[in-house]
């Protein structure tokens, strides 16, 4: 009986006390203050082109620190904001390590972005940028 007592009294508070997890809904952002894009756009420039940024970020790539075969590819997103700097990164792929590097890689960029322009104002601007290297 002292047993089942025990039991009882340890599973009642193991459920008094438990944990729970509670996810916290943040307020939607307020994009009002945003400006709107038109028609009269242009998009934030690396220097020297996008053939300079993919030279640039294969260049920072440390293949010794990605394990894999074949064709790996990664996706990433991230924005140039007003500054000209690259904010937000968000890498996704099928390898982790090739993501996380060229995380890295794209963190490492020293330089400067000429930032967007929409109607004459200077805006942040959305980047996709696909990348796959070749394991052989």
């Amino acid at each position: 009986m002292k047993k089942i007592v025990t039991f009882a009294l340890c599973l009642g508070f193991g459920l008094a006390f438990s944990q729970v997890k509670e996810t916290e809904i943040l307020p939607a952002k307020d994009q009002s203050e945003e400006p709107v894009l038109s028609k009269d756009i242009k998009s934030a420039e690396y220097p020297g082109g996008l053939m300079a940024l993919r030279k640039d970020i294969a260049d920072k790539i440390r293949t010794r620190k990605i394990k894999g075969k074949g064709i790996i590819t990664a996706r990433a997103k991230f924005t140039v904001n007003v500054e000209g700097k690259i904010d937000d990164i968000i890498v996704t792929g099928d390898n982790a390590d090739f993501n996380k590097e060229t995380e890295r890689a794209l963190k490492s960029l020293k330089a400067q972005w000429k930032p967007a322009k929409s109607n004459g104002i200077i805006v942040r601007s959305y980047y996709t940028f696909p990348l796959n290297i070749n394991f052989e």
